[in-house]
């Protein structure tokens, strides 16, 4: 997501279970002796001891948070994809902050307002290979996520009358690219926010 160049790009076209859990109680009869003893029945052996499973490995810090973190980041790419087609459609900030914290959402915001002046909208969805490339756990938390970007299906269209839906992308804009986002935990409550994002379109990838 260019997000910073697309902001730019378009003023200059466009000027430019629990289900509930039902406990079933076995009740077995056991068969009594001749003595009446409610001892072990005639003719069983004892059940053997039941072997209850270990458990299993505790997660290490560094894979909690990088799995956290790219929970986040595809929640980031889900609600700004929505913003960016609907720019005039609401407040987005709400919305928004559910993904992302400054300066990336002041930034973001700024891209949202600027498509709504212009009238534009964006259309399609990016390519995209996220992989953690980082992960700090000292706090606050922070993981670096690189992705590869690939626009060749996201495309910039206008919502001005008599020229609704023409293709506004920039000429000369890359069309894959690398992207970066760091991606940190908020507490109170407990989060993670993309927090900085930075597209690099001289990094073909």
């Amino acid at each position: 997501m260019a997000k910073s160049k697309s902001r730019q790009e378009g003023r200059n076209t466009m000027t430019e279970t629990r289900f509930p859990v039902t406990a079933l109680l076995l009740l077995s009869v056991v068969p009594t002796g001749c003595s009446g003893d409610p001892g072990t029945p005639v003719g069983t052996e004892p059940s053997p001891p039941v072997s209850l499973p270990t458990s299993s490995k505790p997660v290490r810090p560094e894979t909690e948070a990088a799995d956290a973190a790219l929970a986040a980041y595809e929640l980031y790419w889900q609600i700004s994809e929505q913003a960016g087609h609907a720019p005039r459609e609401k407040d987005w900030r709400p919305e928004l902050a559910k993904a992302m914290a400054d300066p990336a959402l002041t930034d973001y915001l700024d891209e949202v307002e600027n498509l709504a002046s212009v009238p534009a909208h964006t259309e399609g969805r990016y390519g995209r290979s996220p992989k953690v490339t980082s992960v700090s756990v000292a706090r606050p938390q922070r993981v670096v996520v690189t992705d590869c970007l690939d626009a060749t299906g996201e495309h910039l269209l206008s919502d001005k009358p008599g020229e609704h839906g023409r293709n506004l992308d920039h000429p000369d804009q890359p069309r894959r690219y690398e992207f970066e986002a760091q991606v940190v935990r908020y507490p109170e409550p407990d989060r993670w926010l993309v927090q900085q994002v930075q597209p690099r379109l001289e990094k073909p990838c």
